[in-house]
């Protein structure tokens, strides 16, 4: 049952007690009335007094009719001032129920509005959830690329380590090859081609490999007059060994072997007749 039913029931109910007992009271004071009345009557039917009495009996029924009618107003206004209160009241109510009916409506829009807030809300949590995992799978493929990086950086830090100590070896080669190199030069263009040559004061030997050995490559890098090449101490390689450069069939320079790794070599250039590019090529013997 809503409040404003309640408040109807309660000021109908109000209404009817208050109505009942004017009501009553007017039975009452009709039924007081004609039992006096009545009286009256007997009396004056059935006892033969004076005429005094009978006025005084008639003066005493005409002052309680007007007593009776007295109470008869006061009933009607009583009943009207209820009546005025009850139609007071109902408008009250009436207002009430339109306050309540304004609040409900205004609670059922704002209901609405939070109905549709929370779906725009779900909506864009989903959305939310769904690029999260797109997010989290572009990280694990970042951290994927990152690991391979990582190990690529690593492999090249460990080239970069080496290249840096073939400088390093290269410049000390270099200096102490300086005063060296005139006199190399000189030899080679006599024809020393074999091991073992005297060095003078030094005593450094300078070996080159037979003709006959199948030694062949290609410059790999080209710096500050040191050449590095892709063949190495498997290939049958050895310091102070001395290869020739060439270019499409044609002597660029000669290479003196100083540092030797497995798969790779590198030393000074000597002789030089043309400029030694990466991708020339390198043998025992011109071919």
């Amino acid at each position: 049952m809503s409040i404003l039913t309640k408040i109807c029931v309660v000021l109908v109910l109000v209404v009817s007690v208050a109505a009942s007992g004017a009501f009553l009271r007017i039975v009452s004071v009709q039924r007081n009335w004609k039992e006096s009345y009545n009286k009256q009557k007997d009396r004056a039917d059935v006892a033969d007094l004076t005429a005094a009495n009978e006025k005084i009996a008639l003066q005493k029924a005409v002052a309680l009719i007007e007593s009776v009618q007295v109470s008869l107003r006061d009933a009607k206004k009583a009943l009207a001032d209820e009546q005025t209160a009850h139609a007071a009241d109902k408008a009250a109510a009436s207002r009430a129920g339109a306050v309540v009916q304004g609040n409900f409506d205004t609670l059922k829009a704002s209901y609405a509005e939070v109905a549709k807030a929370l779906q725009a809300s779900l909506a864009m949590k989903t959305q939310l959830l769904k690029e999260n995992a797109e997010l989290a799978e572009a990280v694990e493929t970042a951290n994927a690329t990152s690991r391979g990086l990582k190990k690529d950086l690593d492999e090249a830090s460990v080239q970069i380590q080496r290249l840096e100590n073939m400088v390093r070896h290269y410049a000390l080669l270099i200096k102490d090859l300086q005063a060296e190199k005139a006199e190399m030069q000189l030899e080679l263009e006599r024809g020393v081609t074999t091991a073992g040559a005297a060095k003078g004061a030094g005593g450094t030997a300078v070996a080159v490999a037979a003709a006959g050995q199948a030694v062949s490559g290609k410059i790999t890098a080209v710096h500050n007059g040191v050449a590095s090449i892709n063949i190495g101490r498997a290939k049958g390689i050895q310091e102070k060994m001395v290869l020739k450069v060439f270019r499409s069939g044609k002597f660029v320079a000669h290479l003196r072997i100083d540092l030797v790794e497995p798969d790779s070599a590198a030393g000074v250039i000597l002789d030089k007749k043309l400029e030694v590019l990466q991708g020339d090529d390198v043998a025992t013997d011109l071919r």
